[in-house]
């Protein structure tokens, strides 16, 4: 029989124990998953990336640490409070409560203590674990450049808490002095602080509290005795408490007016009675257990005394200042605007007063003002990004595993080209199952590099006059890229190449990784390569490997139009040193300003430009700022190479960047007014003209602005008074991009009273929409024509917009052709004149011939460019193989494994047709002589007609080629 003594007397398991042990063991099994995880990872990154990747982890093990120290430690000894121990204790009594030792254990987390020794290490421990959590990369570095006895404003903090209670004058003197130096700390120290400050309040104040009464009311409900006082003081202590710190934190708002005071002052007093309420209710709860009516009069009576007073005298002002709006809000205006003109550097800004002259050109002078600016006209950039991608796409030849990731423009010796940039991809065709082994092995590069085209021209170029290095194995990517995804890798020793073209690399870029640390970065490699070390190329996307190294920068960017925010990477050019070949990306770092009075959300600075090579994947940091972020990088990173020097050759072919020139743009448009009345009357605010309801971008021109003795490369953004219905120009601001004059800002300021006009591109394109030559020109383009960009241009004493009109070319594809191109007067009194021509000086001649009352001197073709009665002899050779009883076909692309050019041809003149026509009949004879079908394509000026043969299985296309213009 079952022994029911037995049973009794059995020793019971200790269930408590075993919870505990659970509970550890699972925290150290997920420790242990996460850090095999990622122990490959930091160990090959430590050893690729030395110490350029250490210190990163150095500055987030140092903020993290002091952040986390701040918002998770306990200083109260006497207490030793625990919320996480104390839930673990519920737990465990509540699985043991059938144990008499357990239900005698105190159960209320007032009484819950630890021993100092646990809860020393818990402190340590919580610091320790949650320090990840808290890292602030730019906290930590600045935390290490004050140690080394740097200075970033601290001490100009304690003048913020002077601001609301300061008779502010009507200048921005006040915040030159009060603000503007201690930006750095504000931006940089103030917001993880508060934020690790308000975290121990949420944890410390708020949840503590709440599980305080939780457990005090559970086992009060228990025993029939709630002490609802006792509850209540809690509740004030927590409400006193969040109260307080609003009040504190109002200190750093960026919204510091006439009223901040009360607000501050109100809610100062608010929480801090409210918390004086609680301590003394804490004491009375001892003996009394639910609140009187007094008590809870003097509660609601001091909260409404507060908020009616406070309320009262904000409402007061705020009606006063309706009124008074220079008298109270001027002065702050003033403030707002001297703050964010420091940010965004708007006084190094040069304004010059722009007086547009009306068109006034005598005929005899034409001739001359022509010949006087052959250099800026030779220079007028008429084929955009997206047709350029176009017309370059075909140079890339019948190849599905490489795309475009971007096309940009570059300069080189005075010439602006647009540059496609390639990178890897997956054939949309490959076989199910051989992904891995594409990916990783055989599509390791772009080995096309680059493609160019001249901007003015349009003409294609050899892209090895400029990039001697062309394969790129770390570079830009695209959703279908490679790049963006993958790593590279090939067996150490290799005698065969598995990558495209059979490809040896032998750079420096990547990491030797031997078994078996290359099973655990890699499985597959433990069965393939068990005994072979394994080179890998890590980071492949230029983006990332910045990101990963230097994450204090941004790298992607939102941009906000009129229908939806977009997203791109920072824009990033190629360069060469004649050699070797890099990716030129600026270094933005986007400060957080939200708690710097009078301030914006966010204040960019360029810091300087990162130097990456396309093949070995190596950075070179050059640093150009003088803000306080850029001493502050250079001091910590010089060590590790960082330069304030930058090299001879890329003085030539740097460029300021774009993102910067938005964002600066946008302060100058609302910051440039300095008038408090003025500012608030917002009637002197600039806006970005918008196309089809987008903002148009700026964009990169060589031009000779006013005041310039040469042209010059420069990039450019028109602007308009905002909300204006006329849409005329208020000026336009140029950047510079030569190194010695790097980012220098003019803007060219058109008076708003100024008889003369200078029209907006949106009414530059109306105007070339209703000329009557245009009408009629435009009825004999090929296709259907596309109006290209209007980019305004400064032609002597003329602003002239450039207006290039594109045609697809005669094989009928996709690639453009420039049919005709405007040029349309800017500076109008009432009258619009527009000049068409086959060329810039064509169309400019014609442009003053019609301003100047004349017909015009070399009217346009309707042709596209450099393309006079060439279908005419298109025609006549295609008629020659139609006689032949050939039958001719215009693919959209061929393509063959070999082909074969059988024989030239010239017919640029009547006189060749008789030698083309011999060709032709030839060429048929030997290739066709059954007839069939010849396929036509076009490529710069020639005409190529191919037949297509099969030997042995294999494609072969025999082609002639004939020169048409």
């Amino acid at each position: 029989m079952w022994d029911s003594y037995s049973e009794d007397g059995a020793p019971r398991s200790d269930i408590g124990r075993i919870v505990k042990i659970t509970i550890l063991a699972a925290m150290g099994v997920v420790i242990f998953v996460v850090a095999g995880n990622q122990s490959v990872n930091l160990l090959l990154n430590a050893s690729e990336f030395g110490g350029v990747y250490t210190k990163t982890l150095y500055y987030s093990a140092t903020s993290g640490l002091i952040l986390a120290a701040v918002s998770l430690v306990r200083v109260n000894f006497i207490s030793r409070h625990s919320i996480v121990w104390y839930g673990i204790s519920v737990v465990t009594g509540f699985l043991r409560r059938g144990d008499f030792e357990a239900r005698a254990r105190p159960a209320r987390y007032s009484e819950f203590k630890m021993s100092p020794t646990s809860f020393g290490m818990w402190q340590v421990t919580k610091v320790v674990l949650l320090a990840p959590l808290f890292s602030s990369l730019v906290f930590g570095m600045a935390i290490q450049h004050m140690a080394a006895g740097g200075d970033i404003g601290i001490g100009s903090i304690g003048r913020v808490f002077g601001l609301p209670f300061a008779e502010v004058p009507a200048d921005g003197a006040f915040a030159q002095e009060n603000v503007i130096p201690a930006i750095p700390a504000l931006s940089i120290l103030v917001p993880p602080l508060l934020g690790a400050v308000s975290i121990r309040l949420l944890l410390y104040v708020g949840v503590s509290g709440a599980v305080n009464i939780v457990s005090q009311y559970v086992l009060d409900a228990g025993e029939r005795k709630p002490k609802f006082l006792s509850y209540i003081s809690t509740v004030e202590i927590i409400v006193g408490a969040a109260i307080f710190w609003a009040g504190f934190t109002i200190f750093f708002s960026s919204a510091i007016d006439f009223n901040t005071k009360y607000l501050i002052a109100g809610a100062l007093v608010l929480g801090a009675a409210f918390v004086g309420y609680g301590f003394f209710d804490k004491r009375r709860a001892r003996v009394i257990i639910y609140p009187t009516r007094r008590h809870m009069y003097a509660r609601l009576v001091t909260a409404v005394a507060v908020v009616a007073i406070v309320g009262s005298l904000v409402v007061i002002n705020a009606s006063i200042a309706e009124a008074k709006k220079v008298e109270y809000k001027g002065p702050y205006n003033s403030q707002e605007i001297a703050v964010n003109r420091d940010m965004a550097e708007l006084d190094r800004i040069k304004i010059v007063n722009y007086d547009v002259k009306p068109p006034s050109i005598s005929p005899s002078a034409i001739r001359g003002i022509v010949d006087e600016n052959r250099e800026t006209l030779g220079n007028i950039r008429l084929w955009d990004q997206e047709t350029s991608t176009q017309k370059l796409k075909p140079e890339l030849g019948q190849r599905n595993d490489i795309s475009f990731s971007d096309t940009d423009t570059l300069r080189f010796g005075g010439t602006m080209y647009w540059t496609g940039s390639t990178a890897p991809m997956l054939p949309d065709s490959l076989a199910r199952g051989n992904e891995w082994f594409n990916q990783h092995l055989v599509y390791t590069h772009a080995n096309p590099g680059f493609k160019m085209l001249e901007a003015d021209t349009g003409n294609i170029v050899d892209e090895g006059k400029f990039f001697a290095q062309k394969r790129i194995y770390y570079g830009e990517s695209t959703d279908n890229s490679l790049f963006s995804s993958y790593w590279s890798a090939y067996p150490v020793g290799r005698e065969t190449s598995d990558e495209i073209d059979q490809f040896f690399y032998n750079g420096t870029g990547g990491i030797d990784v031997a078994p078996p640390v290359s099973w655990m970065f890699e499985p597959t490699f433990m069965l393939s390569y068990p005994d072979t070390p394994i080179h890998v190329m890590r980071y492949k996307d230029i983006h990332d490997r910045m990101d990963l190294l230097y994450p204090y920068f941004v790298y992607d960017f939102a941009i906000t139009d009129a229908s939806t925010p977009t997203f791109h990477k920072t824009g990033v050019i190629p360069v060469s040193d004649g050699k070797n070949t890099y990716w030129l990306m600026p270094l933005i770092v986007a400060l957080d300003t939200s708690h710097v009075p009078w301030g914006a959300p966010f204040m960019l600075k360029l810091v300087g430009y990162s130097l990456i090579d396309t093949y070995n994947g190596d950075v070179q940091v050059i640093v150009t700022g003088d803000d306080p972020f850029s001493e502050m990088f250079y001091s910590q990173y010089s060590e590790l190479g960082a330069t304030r020097k930058v090299p001879e050759w890329l003085s030539e072919q740097i460029r300021y960047p774009e993102e910067m020139l938005i964002w600066k743009i946008a302060k100058f448009n609302k910051y440039h007014v300095t008038d408090p009345k003025t500012f608030i009357e917002a009637r002197q605010f600039y806006d970005i003209p918008q196309d089809s309801a987008k903002d148009i971008a700026p964009y990169y021109i060589i031009t000779k602005p006013q005041g310039f003795s040469e042209p010059a490369f420069v990039g450019f953004q028109s602007l308009e008074l905002a909300g204006s219905q006329t849409r005329n120009l208020v000026g336009y601001m140029i950047v510079e991009n030569d190194q010695e004059n790097l980012g220098e800002m003019t803007f060219y300021s058109v008076p708003l009273d100024s008889p003369t006009k200078l029209i907006g591109p949106t009414a530059a394109r109306e105007a070339l929409e209703k000329d009557r030559e245009y009408k009629n020109i435009k009825t004999l383009l090929q296709g259907t024509p596309k109006v290209g960009e209007n980019i305004l241009y400064k032609i002597g004493d003329q602003e002239v917009y450039f207006i290039p009109v594109y045609t697809s070319g005669n094989s009928g594809g996709v690639v453009s052709q420039i049919g005709t191109i405007a040029a349309v007067g800017a500076s109008v009194t009432g009258t619009f004149y527009v000049g068409l021509g086959d060329t810039p000086v064509d169309a400019f001649e014609n442009y003053l011939a019609k301003s100047a009352g004349e017909e015009p001197t070399s009217p346009p073709t309707g042709e596209p460019q450099g393309s006079f009665d060439v279908q005419d002899r298109i025609d006549a050779i295609e008629k020659v193989f139609a006689d032949a009883g050939l039958q001719v076909v215009k693919p959209t692309a061929i393509s063959a494994p070999v082909e074969f050019k059988e024989a030239d041809a010239k017919y640029v003149s009547e006189a060749d047709f008789e030698a083309a026509q011999q060709a032709v009949s030839e060429f048929a004879a030997e290739f066709a002589p059954d007839g069939g079908r010849v396929f036509e394509w076009q490529k710069d000026n020639r005409v190529n007609f191919g037949v297509l043969v099969s030997v042995d299985g294999v494609v072969e296309n025999h082609y002639l080629s004939i020169e048409v213009s």
